[in-house]
């Protein structure tokens, strides 16, 4: 029976890490006359929080907007590093577009971003935590029960 326990502990847990939070840090060049789409799926309630910082000639027109997935647009204009956190409101993809197509000079970017799934408004990984305690106490509840009748 502990091992049985131990077993479902282990299982859910693992479980529970799976999709929890997922993160993304990367870089890449934007071509000189090129813009670049980087797209993050969201679900409804995610938090989103995200940063990105350009290098490059410093006389470029670096463009940002991102698009959330309601379709609202956000338009930046020129910029070299930005940072932003939002709850998605929908689901659906956040589109970042990264514009050079006004400049001579490739661009380097730097891209961070977080998405953080929450269930009634508590962070799915700590609302799998709390599930998993109540499971073992019910489990151990159960056990010792079972054990004191058994005399």
């Amino acid at each position: 029976m502990r091992r049985l326990c131990c077993l479902l502990l282990l299982l859910c847990i693992f479980i529970g890490t799976l999709n929890s939070v997922r993160a993304s840090t990367g870089s890449f060049i934007v071509e000189a006359g090129k813009e670049l789409p980087y797209k993050i799926d969201v679900s409804s309630g995610d938090r989103v929080q995200l940063n990105f910082i350009t290098t490059g000639d410093p006389n470029s027109n670096f463009c940002f907007s991102l698009t959330f997935p309601n379709s609202t647009i956000l338009d930046l204009g020129e910029v070299d590093k930005y940072s932003i956190s939002f709850t998605s409101d929908t689901s659906g993809t956040c589109e970042l577009l990264f514009n050079n197509t006004s400049s001579l000079q490739p661009s380097f970017v730097a891209l961070n971003y977080e998405v953080e799934h929450y269930i009634l408004g508590i962070p799915q990984m700590i609302f799998l935590l709390i599930v998993i305690v109540v499971l073992a106490v019910i489990i151990m509840t159960g056990y010792v029960i079972m054990g004191k009748s058994s005399y």
